[in-house]
């Protein structure tokens, strides 16, 4: 095959509220604006984000629909390491956001929290030795609601 993908270029996530995800994705994962989109009627309604360090953007959609349907789904994990799990923990307690503890993954560990409109964000940090078996649900990640998280905790 000749054809190839040679990376990510964005993640869009649906909102119902742009100017506090906006606020809010800024706070807390440090987003960089890009670029903003207007609609037809002139108004804004989406934005782009650089995610810095991640080489890629991460985009917010307006539309409450959309938004309340993706609730509590798990769409995608950025990357850290085990050490950047620790600075997350920290980082989030700091702000005041409510995050699961980190735990054993598939291929290493993992941390969530979630958006504004419930999306849970994952944070991952591999580890190519670390494979748990994937049967069962003791000690191993599932995307499930949050871990430690009612639900209802969004910072």
């Amino acid at each position: 095959m000749t054809a190839g993908v040679s990376g990510v270029h964005h993640v869009k996530i649906w909102v119902s509220d742009l100017a506090r995800s906006r606020s809010w994705y800024e706070r807390v994962l440090g987003l960089e604006l890009r670029t903003s989109f207007e609609d037809d009627d002139g108004v804004v309604r989406g934005m782009a984000f650089d995610v810095p360090g991640a080489g890629l953007q991460l985009a917010l959609r307006e539309n409450p629909e959309l938004a309340r349907a993706l609730s509590g789904a798990d769409p995608f994990a950025l990357q850290t390491t085990g050490e950047g799990l620790d600075a997350w923990a920290a980082h989030l307690d700091a702000l005041g956001v409510p995050h699961s503890p980190v735990v054993r993954a598939s291929t290493g560990h993992v941390m969530g929290f979630l958006d504004p409109d419930g999306l849970q964000i994952r944070l991952y940090a591999p580890d190519d030795g670390d494979h748990a078996v994937q049967s069962g649900r003791a000690g191993t990640y599932r995307p499930d609601p949050v871990p430690g998280l009612d639900g209802g905790g969004r910072g």
